[in-house]
C-alpha cells in the first residue's frame, strides 16, 4: 500500500506541477502581446500557437482533482474531504479575494463610498470570482466539490448510473464552457463542462493500475486523438470557426485535446518517474498558492518589463523574451511571497494562502 501511494504521488504530484506552468505560460504569453500590441488577438500566429496549447489547461486541475478524491480523500470521510477544501481552498480564497479587492479599490473613491458598498464588492467577488482574472475557476471548483458525493454515487458499475456517469463525462462536447467576460455572473455550462474531466478523474481514481494499464494498450488512438484535436483547433483559428448554435466547437475539441494530452503525460511521468520531479516538486506542493497570486503578480509586474517589449526590431522576439522573463519573476515572486507567509504564520498560512 505504501508503494502505491508513493507512485501515486510522483505523477500525480508532478503532473500538478507542468499543469500550474502551463497555466503561467499561457496567462504570460497573453500579458506580454497585449503589452506589446495593445489587444487580444487569437488570429496572430504567436498567440493562436499558445491558446492552442494553453486554453482549458485548467481543465488538468478538474482531473488531478478528481483523481485524488478517489485515491486518496474519500477513505477519510465526506467530513473531512469538505473540512480540507475549507480550509485549503475556501478560506485563502476569501483572504485573497479580499486583499486583492483592496489593493483594486484602494485609490478608487468611486467605489469605496462607504462600508456597505465595499461589503458589497467583495461579497461579489467571492460568489462570482472576480476579485482577479484568474480566480473565476475557484466557485467553479466549490462547484464541483458540491457535486463529489453524487458523481461518486454514479461512478459504480451498476448500469443506469454508469449509463448516466458516461453522459456527465461527454456533456462538455456539447455544453460549452462561457468565456470569461467583465459582469459578475456565474454559468451553469461552465460548470458542466468542467464537471466532465472532473467525473473522468473520479472514475480513473477508483483503480489507477487498471486505468493506466487500458491507457497503455489504447496509447496510440490516443496519441492520434491529441494529434488530430491538436490540428483541428489549429484549422478552427486560422478560419475563424467557432459557434455552431450555442455550441463551442473550439472548446469541444479544446476538452478531448487536454484530456488526451491528460492521460499521456501522467501516462509518461507514471514509466518513467522513480520520484517527484525536482524542478516541479516545489511548485506542484505550492501550485494553488500560485494560482491564486499569479494573475495579479504578472500584471502589475509588466510595465517592469516594457522595455524590452518596446524592442520593436526583433517582433516577435521581444514578446517570447517578455514570456519568459514575466514567468521565471512572476514564480519568484510568487513562491517568494509563499515562504514569507509560512515563516511568518507556519502552519496557519494555509487558510491565508493554500500554502
Amino acid at each position: 500500500m505504501k508503494n502505491n501511494k508513493t507512485e501515486f504521488l510522483n505523477y500525480i504530484h508532478s503532473f500538478r506541477g507542468l499543469a500550474i506552468l502551463l497555466i503561467l505560460f499561457g496567462h504570460a504569453m497573453v500579458a506580454a502581446f497585449i503589452g506589446a500590441k495593445g489587444s487580444f488577438d487569437d488570429s496572430h500566429p504567436l498567440l493562436m500557437v499558445s491558446e492552442v496549447f494553453y486554453h482549458d489547461s485548467t481543465l488538468y486541475f478538474a482531473l488531478i482533482s478528481g483523481i485524488l478524491f478517489s485515491r486518496v480523500l474519500k477513505k477519510r470521510g465526506y467530513r473531512r474531504f469538505y473540512k480540507s477544501k475549507v480550509k485549503n481552498i475556501i478560506l485563502p480564497y476569501i483572504f485573497i479575494s479580499v486583499v486583492f479587492t483592496l489593493l483594486k479599490n484602494k485609490f478608487n473613491t468611486g467605489i469605496l463610498d462607504g462600508i456597505w458598498g465595499f461589503t458589497k464588492t467583495i461579497f461579489e467577488n467571492l460568489i462570482y470570482g472576480k476579485a482577479n482574472f484568474v480566480l473565476w475557476y475557484i466557485p467553479v471548483l466549490i462547484f464541483l466539490y458540491l457535486t463529489t458525493p453524487l458523481l461518486d454515487y454514479l461512478s459504480d458499475k451498476q448500469p443506469v448510473k454508469k449509463g448516466l456517469y458516461v453522459i456527465i463525462i461527454l456533456l462538455p462536447l456539447v455544453v460549452s464552457r462561457v468565456p470569461i467576460d467583465l459582469d459578475y455572473s456565474l454559468h451553469l455550462p461552465t460548470m458542466i463542462y468542467f464537471t466532465g474531466a472532473y467525473a473522468l478523474g473520479i472514475y480513473l481514481g477508483k483503480d489507477l493500475e487498471y486505468g493506466f494499464k487500458q491507457i497503455a494498450v489504447f496509447k496510440t488512438y490516443i496519441i492520434i486523438v491529441a494529434v488530430l484535436s491538436t490540428l483541428v483547433l489549429f484549422y478552427f483559428y486560422m478560419n475563424n470557426l467557432n459557434l455552431v448554435g450555442s455550441v463551442s466547437l473550439k472548446e469541444s475539441v479544446f476538452y478531448i485535446q487536454k484530456t488526451t494530452f491528460a492521460l499521456l503525460i501522467m501516462l509518461f511521468f507514471k514509466n518513467k518517474l522513480n520520484r517527484p520531479l525536482r524542478s516541479l516538486n516545489g511548485v506542484a506542493r505550492d501550485s494553488f498558492s500560485i494560482y491564486f497570486l499569479h494573475g495579479y503578480i504578472l500584471y502589475a509586474s509588466l510595465p517592469l518589463f516594457k522595455f524590452i517589449l518596446n524592442i520593436t526590431e526583433i517582433t516577435p522576439l521581444n514578446i517570447i523574451i517578455t514570456t519568459a522573463v514575466l514567468i521565471v519573476y512572476t514564480l519568484v515572486v510568487c513562491r517568494f511571497i509563499i515562504w514569507v507567509f509560512k515563516r511568518v504564520f507556519g502552519k496557519k498560512s494555509r487558510v491565508l494562502i493554500g500554502a
